[in-house]
C-alpha cells in the first residue's frame, strides 16, 4: 500500500554541529525520505548556541491562534532538544508538541523515553504518532541569574558537571564522535574528573525538613534514569509520576566510588548505600554556596555558586515509545 501524505506540518530544527557532525549526515538520510512520503515540512539549521531556542520561541508564538499547531522536530544532541523545549516553555500557552530525532553524544532523553538511536526508525516513531503523549519535564529557578530554566533529563552539581565540563572541551570528541565512540570520550572525562573534583557544601530544602552535607560529590536532580551517555543514575526515575528524583553521593575513595558506579548497573543498589541519599519530591531547594560546576541536559553551566528551586511541568511529545 502506498504510503499516504501525512497532513501534518513539521518545523524542523537541525542541529548541523551536534554529533560530530552526526546530524548533517542524518539529515542527508532522511530528507529524502520526508520528499518521498509527502510529508509537509520546513527545515532550519541553527547557526550558534542558543539558536534553537529561538527558533522554537518564535514558532510557539506565531502558532499560538491557529487550530493545528506544526510539530517542532529537532535533529540534535540532548542540548539541542533542550535548547528547544526551552524556547517552547518560555511562550506562554503554546500546543506545539515536540518531536526528536538522536544524534548526539549522550541520547539520554532517547534512551530513557524509548527512541532508538536509529535515525530511520526514530522518524518512523515520529511518523506514525496519531496524537501527543505528555511526559514530566522539570522546572528549575535560578535564584542567582534570576532565569528560570526547563529540563528534559536533569540538572546537576558537582562531579557530573565536571564529567560534561571536560568532555565539551576535549580535543578528541568529534573525532571519537564520528567513529561512534563516544563513550571513550565520557570514560577518559570521567577518571579525569573523579581526581579533580573535591567535596563541597550543600543544602536541601524540602516541604518538610531542611538537610545539609559537607562532602556533596554527585548532586544531581533527576527526570530520567540516565546521565553521562548512558549512566544509569536511577532506574525508577520515571516522566510520569509527577515527581522528580534528587541523588546526592558524597565524596569517597576511588574503589568505593568505582563499587558504587558497579552497583548502579545492576539496579538500585547504590542508594541503600552509605554517603548515598536519594529524595523523591515534587519540589525541593538545592543551594551551593562554593563556586563549582553545573550542567543542565548535559550542557555547561559554568562554574559558579547556585541557589536552584526545581518542580514539575509537562510538555506534548511527539512519538510512538519502543515496547
Amino acid at each position: 500500500m502506498a504510503d499516504v501524505p501525512s497532513r501534518q506540518f513539521y518545523y524542523i530544527i537541525i542541529n548541523n554541529f551536534a554529533g560530530g557532525g552526526r546530524t548533517r549526515r542524518t539529515w542527508q538520510q532522511l530528507a529524502p525520505i520526508l520528499k518521498q512520503k509527502q510529508i509537509h515540512y520546513a527545515a532550519n539549521h541553527t547557526q550558534a548556541p542558543g539558536h534553537a531556542t529561538q527558533l522554537a520561541y518564535q514558532l510557539a508564538l506565531k502558532c499560538q491562534q491557529q487550530s493545528q499547531p506544526p510539530i517542532l522536530l529537532v535533529l540534535g544532541g540532548d542540548g539541542t532538544l533542550h535548547e528547544a523545549l526551552n524556547g517552547l516553555q518560555k511562550a506562554a500557552d503554546h500546543r506545539i508538541p515536540l518531536a526528536y530525532i538522536p544524534c548526539g553524544s549522550g541520547n539520554d532523553f532517547a534512551r530513557g523515553a524509548g527512541i532508538t538511536t536509529n535515525a530511520r526508525q526514530a522518524l518512523n516513531q515520529v511518523l506514525k504518532a496519531q496524537q501527543p503523549i505528555t511526559l514530566d519535564i522539570g522546572r528549575c529557578i535560578d535564584h542567582q541569574k534570576k532565569t528560570v530554566t526547563f529540563f528534559t533529563n536533569n540538572i546537576g552539581i558537582g562531579f557530573d558537571a565536571n564529567v560534561v565540563h571536560i568532555t565539551n572541551r576535549t580535543s578528541t570528541k568529534n573525532h571519537l564522535n564520528k567513529y561512534h565512540a563516544n563513550s571513550f570520550a565520557y570514560l577518559t572525562s570521567l577518571i579525569k574528573a573523579f581526581f579533580t573534583q573535591k567535596s563541597f557544601p550543600v543544602k536541601i530544602t524540602t516541604a518538610q525538613q531542611q538537610h545539609t552535607f559537607q562532602r556533596g560529590f554527585v548532586v544531581t536532580t533527576t527526570n530520567y534514569p540516565y546521565f553521562g551517555g548512558g549512566v544509569p543514575l536511577l532506574a525508577s526515575a520515571s516522566v510520569y509520576n509527577h515527581h522528580l528524583d534528587l541523588v546526592i553521593m558524597e565524596k569517597a575513595n576511588a574503589f568505593y566510588f568505582i563499587f558504587l558506579f558497579m552497583l548502579m548497573f545492576l539496579g538500585q543498589w547504590h542508594i541503600k548505600m552509605p554517603l548515598v541519599h536519594h529524595y523523591h519530591l515534587k519540589k525541593l531547594r538545592i543551594q551551593s554556596p562554593q563556586a563549582e560546576y553545573g550542567q543542565a541536559d548535559g550542557e555547561d553551566l559554568g562554574k559558579r555558586a547556585f541557589d536552584l528551586e526545581f518542580n514539575v511541568t509537562r510538555q506534548a511529545f511527539w512519538f510512538v515509545p519502543q515496547t
